[in-house]
């Protein structure tokens, strides 16, 4: 009886450790793929309403719709899943951890209300549409959301440092090198947030930008840095090499579109790069899962998965 067998010692190894941490891990990827699915569902579900039958000119613009609530929580849960999970290589696991950081504040800081957006109007008269008032809820919520953002960054660093003493090992330099980054990161946002409100406040675009370019950055790193040290087969190498260079190559398209005042297409530029940018992290996530189903970080030769 093989197949038997293999069943058996399939669910063996799943009682193990290892076992644990790699059905974790692998739940926190998908996760973060259903995560982009239900605010897929979401806008069309906007779209669909009676009365309004189009599109806003960009998913950020959402803000200001019924999608608010799960705009802003696909962010923070995209966000924590980043930072949390551990990257193959000290340079991958930073870029990784970077998006995460700007995905809340992509969420928090909303773009600006266009009063001459494509489908605002249409919104407005079916009532799911709430414009942005100087002495409204949408500052204070900014306020309020960017300062527990950075309040949860000390957090972090407070705990791992208890986590660090409590476990009563030596420290490597690595540790200590993602720490420092880490305090530097949250200490940076503490210090705009104090003396440069106002630029933190026109951030949105470029916390997005921000994000989708050390997403490709860490598929980049993937492609070569995997390759080079013999982690990454040929064709994962390839499939995120591609992956990351469209998504540079798409954002530099964008930039010159804009700069040249080419046709907007419809009042939907900004929402055709943001799809095309969120479809090649889509395909850079679900080829790195495919590829770290049952080793997690690790290279396929260790002899298990690393937690992440």
């Amino acid at each position: 009886m093989p197949r038997l067998d293999g069943l058996v010692d399939a669910a063996s190894e799943l009682r193990t450790p290892d076992g644990w941490a790699a059905k974790t891990y692998n739940y926190l990827r998908l996760g973060m793929l259903v995560a982009v699915a239900a605010l897929a569902y979401s806008l069309v579900e906007e779209y669909r309403q009676p009365g309004a039958h189009c599109f806003i000119g960009s998913v950020s613009g959402y803000y200001y719709t019924p999608v608010r609530p799960v705009f802003i929580g696909v962010m923070v849960s995209i966000g924590f899943a980043l930072i949390v999970i551990k990257g193959r290589t000290a340079l991958e696991d930073w870029f990784l951890s970077l998006a995460g950081i700007m995905a809340p504040i992509v969420a928090f800081i909303p773009t600006s209300d266009d009063t001459r957006g494509v489908c605002r109007e249409e919104l407005l008269k079916i009532r799911h549409y709430q414009p942005y008032r100087p002495d409204g809820f949408v500052p204070a919520s900014i306020n309020n959301n960017l300062h527990a953002l950075v309040f949860a960054g000390f957090t972090a660093i407070v705990l791992a440092c208890v986590v660090f003493l409590v476990q009563r090992r030596p420290i490597g330099s690595g540790a200590w090198k993602s720490l420092a980054g880490g305090f530097a990161v949250v200490l940076a946002g503490w210090s705009l947030l104090h003396w440069a409100y106002g630029w933190v406040l026109d951030g949105h675009a470029r916390a997005a930008i921000a994000m989708f370019g050390f997403l490709a950055a860490a598929a980049i790193t993937n492609s070569v840095l995997g390759f080079k040290r013999g982690h990454t087969t040929t064709v994962y190498a390839w499939t995120y090499g591609i992956v990351g260079a469209a998504m540079v190559l798409s954002g530099l398209l964008f930039v010159l579109w804009k700069s040249l005042n080419w046709s907007s297409l419809g009042g939907h530029l900004v929402l055709y790069i943001e799809a095309v940018e969120i479809s090649l992290f889509v395909a850079f996530w679900v080829a790195q899962t495919f590829e770290r189903w049952d080793h997690t970080v690790g290279p396929p030769a260790t002899s298990g998965p690393s937690a992440a």
